[in-house]
């Protein structure tokens, strides 16, 4: 009888959304306190960590826990209050699965259930009718994409028995169509330029705490997929790379040009997303160590600039009812404290000094610059529009005349400044880490 009373008052204290900053405290302990070593951490004998699949597992929680933080309205409005608890708990349990194993087939069950709690967050507590829409758009774009990923996994372990990551990358090799199956799935949940369609609606549509995860963490099991996989076809000529390559930058030229012409700031905030990970895929089919180390801090970078942003963003959509810039234009006169916020998180993913995206986006020029000179223009052309849209994004929100018809609002709630607060100090003092300089 004491066990089960105990056991239903860790359940009570686990749902209150008030003890979610216990547990985020304990997470950010953890992860401050842990020392990064190149070695692996295994657990057993399919569970298994290293430096970067520890950063990525550590960002999951710290990234869950945030959007728990960033949801008061749902529990205020007590839409569902505890389904939806329940949907990012099995959310944050499918990733850190997902990054901890060492097996390829269980890999891809991780891999494909994260979909789903994601899937249930847009469809349930999305904001508009065209939520259903969003939600097909991300099921159908992702299962077509794995499906021959399924396939090529199976067939892997049925022909030479290699399950794990660590086995067979030296016997087997990868050439022509089973390339493109293997890298389509990866580059579709990045996602790349041409089968990114999915994800600024499914941004648009999403609440807070889905686009929050979604912008995190889901967009990185791509990246993460990628950097376990690509020793397979490590012996493919590289020249099979560059057509994939090309198309991730020039893409990304374009994407950031459609970011000057967007007129809806979370859609913006999207797009920014695509070309950020457009600069990773790329740099990591340069196979070096200085574009994959890039990579890897990019996406913890990208994980909590992006997801501050449209923590950003819905705090704006709670006080006007909109996201549109016609609408929300002038907010330094109404909100001028989030105006502070709004700067800071915007000159991080500027890649404004002394962030770690600054050191990333080095890293990674770095790594493509020593692959080919010829990459350097478009490279050049997304670091200045990076800039443009930022630019774009903070002087047509903060600056202007607002409308009269709008009412007077208070600026925020401590809670509100805390959660920015633990989106944006990581970000700068992540560069004071030895892991981070040494890479």
């Amino acid at each position: 009888m004491l066990n089960m009373l105990l056991s239903m008052s860790c359940l009570s204290l686990f749902c209150s959304w008030d003890a979610c900053l216990l547990v985020f405290f304990g997470y950010s302990f953890f992860y401050l306190a842990f020392s990064y070593e190149s070695s692996l951490f295994k657990c057993s004998s399919f569970f298994e960590m290293d430096s970067i699949s520890l950063s990525l597992v550590l960002l999951s929680l710290w990234v869950i826990v945030l959007s728990f933080m960033a949801s008061q309205y749902i529990k205020n409005l007590k839409k569902s209050t505890k389904k939806f608890i329940f949907c990012l708990s099995f959310l944050g349990v499918f990733l850190v699965a997902t990054f901890s194993f060492n097996n390829y087939m269980m890999f891809y069950i991780g891999f494909e259930c994260s979909v789903l709690p994601v899937l249930f967050l847009v469809l349930g507590w999305g904001y508009q009718p065209e939520r259903v829409s969003a939600g097909m758009y991300l099921l159908f774009y992702t299962m077509a994409a794995s499906l021959p990923l399924l396939i090529l996994v199976t067939s892997l372990i049925s022909k030479s028995s290699m399950m794990f990551y660590c086995e067979g990358f030296y016997e087997i090799s990868l050439y022509g169509v089973s390339c493109v199956f293997l890298l389509g799935a990866f580059l579709v949940k990045y996602p790349m330029y041409g089968v990114h369609l999915w994800l600024p609606k499914a941004h648009v549509e999403a609440p807070v705490s889905g686009s929050m995860i979604l912008a995190g963490v889901l967009l990185k099991l791509g990246g993460y997929g990628m950097i376990r996989f690509l020793p397979l076809i490590a012996t493919t000529p590289q020249k099979a790379f560059w057509s994939v390559m090309s198309l991730s930058l020039m893409g990304g030229v374009y994407m950031s040009l459609v970011c000057l012409a967007q007129m809806d700031m979370k859609s913006l905030i999207a797009c920014s997303s695509v070309v950020h990970m457009s600069g990773c895929i790329a740099s990591l089919l340069c196979f070096n160590d200085s574009g994959k180390n890039g990579c890897v801090m990019m996406m913890l970078a990208h994980g909590l600039c992006s997801s501050g942003l449209f923590y950003l963003t819905g705090l704006v959509y709670n006080l006007t009812g909109s996201r549109s810039f016609y609408i929300n234009k002038g907010l330094l006169n109404v909100l001028p404290t989030l105006s502070l916020w709004w700067f800071l998180l915007i000159a991080c993913n500027m890649a404004c000094p002394p962030t770690v995206n600054l050191l990333s986006e080095i890293k990674m020029m770095m790594g493509l610059v020593n692959y080919s000179w010829a990459v350097s223009v478009p490279v050049a052309l997304m670091v200045f529009f990076s800039c443009a849209y930022g630019i774009f994004l903070f002087s047509l929100s903060q600056h202007g005349k607002f409308l009269s018809s709008k009412q007077m609002f208070m600026s925020g709630d401590s809670f509100s400044y805390l959660t920015l607060m633990l989106h944006w100090l990581p970000l700068n003092l992540f560069i004071l880490s030895v892991y981070f300089l040494v890479c």
